[in-house]
């Protein structure tokens, strides 16, 4: 039997309430060049019966039954299992929209530079209930980021993709060393990462590019114990790690003076780890009059209007208030014409 065009990932760990909605999503899908490949974290629920019975009923299905491993090392041996040429992620607590692979495999079949083709998402809670209001504000975010370009720009921001509407090249993913739990920072212990921001960020610091299309490709659950917002690999420190990895791998493999915008806690640690990794601070611009004239870690701060007499190659946007990327972003352009977003300076939360 020749390997399919596309392998769907799909990991499993008690999953048994929401399972047979996922599985039966993807398999709606009309392509015969697919295989669906679930692979079974150790679950202690009826999850592995139910995907078994999966495996009789389509023989697109694949099982693939593990101990107990946690999602990095189950997404890497299915990696490792996936047959095709294509990898279309999948979770179990979410619903796939129909014909999803057309567009996506065409792009990546016309591209030969594109590692990954997203999706939009739609967020729901079951029975209903209304979607928090951040998560309404972060689908607005992610589902705007659709050209490469976009993409290079808000890189820092936080994870661009669509982890569970991504369509990948297996053979890059693999390249670059699949999924990773952790990561080594310059100047820094190493600690936790999450695992997909992670592969998005190293894809792109190796030359890859990544694009979205324009339309709803997974309706995402959203619920309170998703891992995302309890496990340390999502904490805030960990996508800043992940951040810095990135930044010592391309903007910064180099001694290179800097500019860092935010003089309060979100500006402190990247100020801290630039001047322990040998860069040259040389301001931080806040725009509260009450730190204007001080000084912050030895480094001077200074107000927005003083970035034009500023001798600096590159600005680091730490300003994570609600709707101060968009002031800053006016401001820059104003007072800083030649700088480029996602090339002289970047946001980064």
């Amino acid at each position: 039997m020749s390997p399919p065009l596309v392998s769907a990932l799909i990991p499993v760990r008690d999953a048994a309430s929401t399972l047979d909605q996922a599985v039966g999503s993807v398999l709606a899908w009309p392509e015969r060049e697919l295989e669906v490949l679930l692979v079974d974290d150790g679950s202690r629920d009826d999850s592995l019966a139910r995907l078994r019975s999966w495996e009789r009923r389509d023989d697109r299905v694949r099982v693939l039954a593990l101990q107990r491993r946690g999602l990095v090392p189950t997404l890497n041996a299915g990696l490792e299992a996936c047959r095709g040429r294509y990898v279309a992620r999948m979770d179990a607590d979410d619903l796939a929209a129909p014909r999803r692979l057309e567009e996506q495999v065409s792009l990546l079949e016309q591209d030969p530079l594109l590692a990954v083709v997203d999706g939009q998402v739609r967020y729901f809670r079951d029975e209903d209930e209304p979607v928090a209001r951040g998560m309404w504000l972060h689908q607005e975010w992610i589902n705007g980021i659709r050209t490469p370009a976009d993409f290079r720009r808000e890189i820092l921001v936080e994870s661009p993709v669509v982890h569970p509407a991504a369509t990948f090249r297996l053979g890059a993913v693999t390249a670059v060393g699949g999924y990773r739990a952790t990561a080594a920072v310059p100047g820094l212990a190493g600690g936790p990462v999450p695992e997909d921001y992670d592969l998005w960020l190293r894809l792109d610091a190796v030359g890859w590019r990544l694009c979205k299309l324009n339309r709803v490709l997974v309706r995402m659950r959203d619920r309170p114990g998703r891992l995302t917002r309890t496990h340390p690999a999502y904490a805030r420190s960990a996508f800043r790690r992940a951040r810095m990895v990135w930044l010592a791998s391309t903007q910064l493999a180099w001694p290179r003076r800097l500019v860092v915008w935010g003089a309060g806690k979100g500006g402190r640690p990247w100020i801290r780890w630039l001047l322990a990794t040998g860069h040259s601070v040389v301001a931080v611009v806040d725009i509260d009059p009450r730190k204007i004239g001080s000084v912050r870690q030895g480094v001077p701060i200074v107000a927005p209007e003083d970035l034009p007499a500023l001798s600096a190659e590159l600005c680091l946007v730490a300003v994570a208030a609600r709707g101060a990327r968009e002031q800053i972003r006016r401001l820059l352009a104003q007072l800083r014409p030649d700088w480029i977003e996602g090339q002289h300076w970047w946001a980064l939360s």
